[in-house]
């Protein structure tokens, strides 16, 4: 029997084996680091449509809860209606803030207002589309 011929197999047997492991791992790793995660709504400031890395003052309206970074700004939330919604970058339609998946503008400070995950996935498809 040669035994070399026999190391041999196992040998690719093994690092066949390693390499597929590493496949997935690397695979799923690839799969986590796309998925799209908002911001968290009450760490930006409704009024000035700023992220700012911390939690802001909720402001409650009926059943919705809004956030304003100081007095004025939870004034403005509390009795401006208008303050309270923003245009979806996509569609078009007016958004109310408090239900809006919230992104940072990459081109900016700003933030973006969303009516869904899937109209801000769309929006980025379209725009990474037009700049090829």
């Amino acid at each position: 029997m040669n035994f070399g011929l026999i190391k041999n197999i196992s040998v690719m047997i093994l690092i066949l084996a390693m390499t597929g492991c590493t496949t997935e791992v690397r695979n799923k790793n690839a799969e986590s680091a796309t998925e799209v995660v908002g911001l968290p709504a009450n760490q930006v400031c409704m009024i000035n449509d700023a992220y700012m890395g911390k939690d802001q003052i909720p402001v409650p309206v009926g059943d919705k809860v809004y956030y304003g970074c100081c007095e004025g700004c939870v004034d403005k939330l509390t009795n401006l209606v208008e303050t309270r919604y923003a245009i979806d970058p996509l569609t078009g339609q007016r958004v109310d803030k408090a239900n809006a998946f919230i992104v940072r503008n990459p081109k900016g400070g700003s933030v973006w207002y969303f009516a869904s995950k899937e109209n801000y996935l769309e929006f980025t498809n379209k725009k990474t589309a037009n700049s090829i």
